[in-house]
């Protein structure tokens, strides 16, 4: 097994929804030069990265990242890769180390080593209002909201190992942004949490779309997240639309990206219209807004 000495460019652009941040790194190998790049909007706590590898000859890769390990989607030749990795709301600011394991057609194994410096966000905190219903649930609705998770955590467990996505991800609705990602919520000066979404504002009946192509695994109403649909977009990578008044798909169903899905409401645990646009990679909620920053072929 071999490891090799990076050569690191970084390429600095203006921080916001849509500007990209690219780190390139170029390692030479006996078989010719592995060129991977860090694409990413900022590094800290609840962004997406994507992680692509260009080899000089056919490799399978994996990737490993804070104990995880993420696959790669690779073009029909095995010479162009991508992966994506998201930095949980829990990390603490540091320096870690990131990983591209390759083996080549010819047998050749290739450990190239790397890293993120993550950096802290700070997140705010907003008290709301709900029912009763939502902060103390009776034992009927307790055993739902098990139930329920018990769903998620099945759908979530399992994902297509091929990339279903077509291109750019894209917003689902027009609005306002209202609440943010990673935001600190106390309900009823009560039950403390995180907003695992971003709220866009509409009026109610707006048409929502899917922000990029897969199948739907989930569409149906749910306790906290009311007419809720999943669509699994490949490789552990999840998007989530919430509080719909009504879903205009069906499990099992495949959608393109920009096609039709349901419209705003203020079902669940919602306090008017809007939608709750979340993203989950891997078992980790991401801020959605950051993967409108990566490009994809």
């Amino acid at each position: 097994m071999k490891t090799h000495t990076l050569i690191i460019c970084s390429i600095l652009m203006m921080l916001c929804p849509v500007c990209l941040n690219a780190t390139l790194i170029v390692t030479p190998t006996d078989e010719g030069k592995v060129v991977i790049r860090s694409e990413y909007r900022s590094l800290c706590q609840g962004e997406v990265v994507k992680i692509s590898l260009q080899s000089p000859v056919p490799v399978s890769a994996v990737l490993s990242f804070d104990g995880h390990e993420y696959p790669f989607v690779s073009d029909d030749k095995r010479l162009r890769h991508f992966s994506l990795i998201a930095l949980g709301l829990d990390m603490e600011p540091g320096i870690y180390d990131v990983v591209a394991h390759l083996e080549s057609s010819h047998g050749m194994i290739h450990d190239i080593p790397f890293k993120l410096a993550l950096s802290e966000k700070s997140f705010p905190t907003k008290r709301i209002t709900v029912a009763r219903r939502f902060t103390s649930p009776v034992p009927a609705d307790m055993r739902r909201i098990q139930n329920e998770e018990d769903l998620l955590r099945r759908i979530y467990g399992k994902s297509s190992l091929r990339w279903l996505g077509n291109g750019r991800f894209i917003m689902p609705l027009e609005g306002k942004t209202g609440s943010l990602f990673g935001e600190q919520r106390i309900f009823n000066e009560k039950v403390v949490s995180r907003h695992r979404g971003i709220d866009i504002r509409s009026p109610h009946g707006a048409s929502i779309t899917a922000s990029n192509s897969g199948e739907v695994v989930l569409a149906r109403d749910l306790y906290y997240s009311g007419n809720t649909v999943i669509i699994d977009h490949g490789i552990g990578l999840f998007s989530i639309y919430c509080h719909m008044s009504k879903i205009r798909v069906r499990e099992g169903a495949f959608v393109g990206k920009g096609e039709p899905i349901g419209y705003t409401g203020s079902t669940g645990r919602s306090t008017g219209p809007h939608l709750h646009w979340g993203l989950k990679l891997a078992g980790i909620y991401a801020d959605p807004l950051s993967i409108l920053a990566l490009e994809f072929d």
